[in-house]
Order: C-alpha cells, then sequence, then structure tokens
C-alpha cells in the first residue's frame, strides 16, 4: 500500500507544484480508529516522498468512519487547511456525504475502501471491483450451488450482484454474515458453521472476507474438526 501511496502522492504533488509552486504540499488522511497498518503505511509513504525537495504536509483525523457528522467535521477543518487530496477510508453509512463533498469543493479522496457504487469524479479507489471478476469464476467454474460468507460492506455489495445473477442463472446461494463472530468464540462459531455446511453437503465456498478472518476460517477448515472436502473461493 505504501508504494502505491508515493505513487500517487507524486503525481498530486506535480500539479501542486505546477500550479503553484509550493515548498510543501498539504494532504489530509481521514482514519478509522484501530487502522494501525494502514495508517503505519501513509506514515511510510510520507516518510519517503519528504527525502525530495517537495515536501508532503499531512492533517491527519482518526475517527469513526460511519459517523457522517465526524466524517464532515473533519473533512470541513483539513479543506480549511488547503489540502490538495485526502486519503483515508469511508463506511456505507458516510460514503454519500464524503463523495458529496469531494465533487463540489473539488478535493481528491484516495481510499482502500470497498468500491462505492456509480461514477465518482474525485474518488480514486486503490482496491478493484471484484464483481465482475467473481462472476466469471463462478460460470467457469460451472457452480450453481454454493455458500457466500462475507464480513463487510464490501462484501455485502458483491453479494448483491451474486444474488442478481444467481436469480438470473437459477444458482442456489446461501449468505452467511461472519461479520459479527466474536474473536473469543472464533473457533466454535467456525466449527460450528462448517459442520452445518457439511450437512447440508454445501462443498463450494465463496470467502468475501478481510485478510485475518480468512486466517482464522482456514486455520479452522483445514483442523481436524472439519473433515469434509470443501472447494474454496477467496475474493
Amino acid at each position: 500500500m505504501q508504494h502505491i501511496f508515493v505513487f500517487l502522492a507524486s503525481c498530486f504533488c506535480g500539479l501542486a507544484f505546477g500550479a503553484s509552486n509550493p515548498t510543501s504540499v498539504q494532504i489530509g488522511g481521514l482514519f478509522p480508529r484501530g487502522a494501525d497498518q494502514e495508517y503505519s503505511a501513509f506514515r511510510l509513504g510520507i516518510f519517503q516522498h519528504n527525502s525530495h525537495e517537495l515536501r508532503l504536509t499531512p492533517h491527519v483525523d482518526n475517527l469513526e468512519v460511519a459517523n457522517s457528522f465526524a466524517i464532515t467535521n473533519a473533512f470541513c477543518s483539513q479543506f480549511s487547511r488547503g489540502v490538495y487530496a485526502i486519503f483515508g477510508f469511508y463506511d456505507k453509512k458516510s460514503v454519500n456525504t464524503l463523495t458529496s463533498f469531494c465533487g463540489t469543493l473539488h478535493v481528491s479522496f484516495i481510499t482502500p475502501s470497498f468500491p462505492a457504487d456509480g461514477l465518482h469524479q474525485f474518488v480514486i479507489q486503490m482496491r478493484p471491483d471484484l464483481k465482475g471478476a467473481l462472476l466469471s469464476l463462478i460460470e467457469y467454474y460451472q457452480w450453481d450451488k454454493f455458500a457466500y460468507l462475507y464480513d463487510s460492506d464490501r462484501g455485502l455489495s458483491v453479494l448483491q450482484a451474486v444474488l442478481d445473477a444467481a436469480a438470473e442463472n437459477k444458482w442456489q446461494v446461501t449468505a452467511i454474515n461472519v461479520g459479527n463472530i466474536k474473536d473469543e468464540r472464533k473457533d466454535e462459531a467456525y466449527r460450528s458453521l462448517f459442520q452445518d455446511l457439511e450437512n447440508k453437503k454445501e462443498r463450494q465456498v465463496i470467502l468475501d472476507c478481510e485478510r485475518d478472518k480468512v486466517n482464522d476460517i482456514m486455520e479452522q477448515v483445514t483442523s481436524d474438526t472439519v473433515s469434509g472436502f470443501m472447494v474454496f473461493l477467496i475474493s
């Protein structure tokens, strides 16, 4: 992620330098509390780029990205400081607020969050939209009965596309939200979940989850507690 950040930051710095020849460029950051890995990548990108003559000056807010009021306050505060672009995250509850501000104020927003539906001129997605690729794989392998495990807003968005295709192609889809499974009970919960899938002869499973949850699930699947043979597509 830090390499992508440095590339994008360099592009914005080039535009800003050509426009007004500043010695530093103001950029913003909106990060959810607890996003330590992403924030570290952001800071590393800043550090690497600031070895050049043109320096980046970050203005960062750590906040609840699902809170539209908090997003509004942070966005307006950063805009008042003259940021050229903002790196960060959004939630399905705040995405419309954020994209509206970006379009109105012409501030670019660079994000690794799930791709928002529709076209947004000032939003740059670091994460590709996987709907088309996933549907093509399902059709290629001729899956007509499978379980779909998801844990985030992005997973829910892709699920809707899968369900629409299922209605057209007469697929049987069992959708399961694993996002609410608590860490302290995850082994028991996954054991029960896959035992239930095994009893229903659900042998084909799509995992549309964040990396940590995929690791937890695959550890449980490869243990002795899940004896049946299953095929996985990991989105």
